[in-house]
């Protein structure tokens, strides 16, 4: 991959002089402000270009990257060692959602060189920069920093339904889930960093106390996808405090951490309701929006307009599902026999089970030209779940890759956070969280696109420390 670098070094180095010249506190400053608006993205292509399309997404995603990449230059650039399994799996996926782009024209298009050439430019950038605790600091406070806005627009505008879910500033308590996994991510990663450290509770107070209120947005939202996600996350980081703990021979600092954070928890919820039910009858300017949809604790909502992955407004693909089938002996006749058998399983998962084996029966090599399909004449916005998502758009031999790319991101993610976790106490847990609750949450949603979900944005940019080889710390050899 030498080549790319050098072309990375030949396209980037220019602007390293003018780069130098604006002030290190402006420059993290307005990183920050890249990241806000990576975030919101969606509402500034919809409310203030007044379009709704993956082009225009596209385009402002693109340009936001470009300016991290020029903000994050602070020295020469020179060649990085990449780990291999890493860039083969990642390349063969980029190339593999290209040649099925060429095959198959799609309104998601472009994907694979976006990954290859737009990430991995900031990725390489990033290696370079001799401060990458502080480029991380910036994408953390941007997350931060949005989410304590949207919670004072919720709390003091946006009313809660007893009976109802709640969805925060957004429209489907569902979407907001996913945004709370990559918040929670954030605050978990300084609870590590504080635990790691041995920062007293007065120091670490604040970060309870968002943590708690991550929580309580996540049991009011009651979204199912987010609370395996978040779970996913907890857990892990029991098991690696555990395993530090032992290996460390102390435990104390972890304890107070998770007790403190379950104490904090517990005293603020009854607070934090009071206020999501009170605040915004007591301002009286209730905040609504056109698409607003109300979801009942029991699962039904008032109107059913789906989870908007990608805005397409042409025809879509169309198959019907009859209640029996022929036989099928095949592999994929046995796997869609066997998801036939669970009626319950089905309800369960609010008709899941059908998206998956009307998904897993339009499956091909080349891919197809939309995300949405049309079943039993129900339109459905995508296959709830990432694997089926890559092998129906993508094709079959995408979706092998995203597998072999999944598999890595949790291995080295977590090999990253054993070995860096005191030279990059700021920031390293944020990679194995990120990617782990991605994992969980994409069995039963879809996130694929940086530009349309901020999840999936997050997911893809933490591979830049998977790319690096030499990540390990000398104590991680003795």
């Amino acid at each position: 991959m030498n080549w790319l670098q050098d072309l990375f070094i030949s396209l980037l180095s220019p602007w390293i002089p003018i780069m130098g010249k604006i002030r290190p506190k402006v420059r993290y400053f307005l990183l920050t402000a890249c990241f806000v608006a990576d975030l919101v993205l969606f509402c500034i292509v919809r409310y203030v270009l007044l379009k709704e399309s993956y082009f225009y997404n596209t385009a402002c995603g693109i340009f936001l990257m470009l300016l991290i990449a020029l903000l994050s230059l602070d020295k020469k650039l020179e060649r990085k060692p990449w780990r291999t399994s890493v860039s083969i799996a990642w390349f063969g996926m980029c190339a593999a959602f290209t040649v099925s782009d060429l095959f198959v024209s799609k309104k998601a298009c472009g994907l694979g060189i976006i990954l290859a050439f737009v990430f991995t430019g900031v990725f390489f950038v990033w290696q370079n920069n001799s401060r990458k605790d502080l480029l991380w600091k910036s994408f953390k406070n941007a997350v931060k920093g949005s989410f304590l806005l949207m919670a004072v627009i919720s709390f003091l505008f946006r009313p809660f339904f007893e009976g109802g879910r709640y969805a925060g500033i957004f429209t489907n308590p569902n979407t907001f889930g996913l945004y709370l996994y990559v918040i929670f991510a954030v605050y978990m990663s300084d609870l590590d960093w504080n635990v790691e450290t041995g920062k007293t509770f007065k120091k670490s107070f604040f970060t309870y106390v968002q943590l708690a209120l991550v929580l309580f947005y996540l049991s009011v939202s009651q979204a199912r996808t987010a609370m395996l996600a978040i779970g996913s996350i907890l857990i892990l980081w029991i098991v690696l405090r555990l395993y530090m703990g032992k290996k460390q021979g102390m435990f104390r600092g972890f304890v107070k951490g998770f007790l403190s954070l379950a104490v904090v928890t517990v005293l603020c919820y009854p607070l934090f309701y009071a206020g999501v039910r009170h605040l915004p009858e007591l301002v009286g300017h209730k905040m609504m929006f056109d698409e607003d949809v109300l979801y009942l604790s029991n699962g039904e909502k008032i109107e059913d307009i789906g989870d908007k992955v990608l805005a397409e407004s042409d025809a879509f693909e169309s198959i019907d599902l009859p209640e029996k089938t022929l036989e099928d002996n095949s592999i994929w006749g046995r796997l869609v026999k066997s998801l036939d058998s669970s009626e319950t399983l089905n309800k369960i998962s609010s008709g899941r089970i059908t998206i998956y084996k009307a998904y897993m029966k339009k499956l091909n090599l080349w891919g197809h030209k939309r995300v949405r399909l049309i079943i039993n004449g129900k339109k459905v916005s995508h296959a709830h779940n990432n694997w089926l998502q890559f092998a129906y758009t993508y094709g079959v031999v995408s979706m092998l890759f995203y597998t072999v790319i999944t598999v890595l991101s949790l291995i080295r993610s977590i090999i990253f956070y054993t070995t860096n976790r005191r030279r990059n106490a700021t920031y390293a847990f944020l990679i194995p969280a990120i990617c782990v609750g991605f994992v969980a949450a994409t069995m039963t949603e879809c996130l694929f696109l940086p530009f349309e979900v901020f999840p999936a944005f997050a997911y893809w940019f933490a591979f830049g420390d998977m790319f690096e080889t030499t990540l390990e710390e000398k104590e991680a050899a003795e």
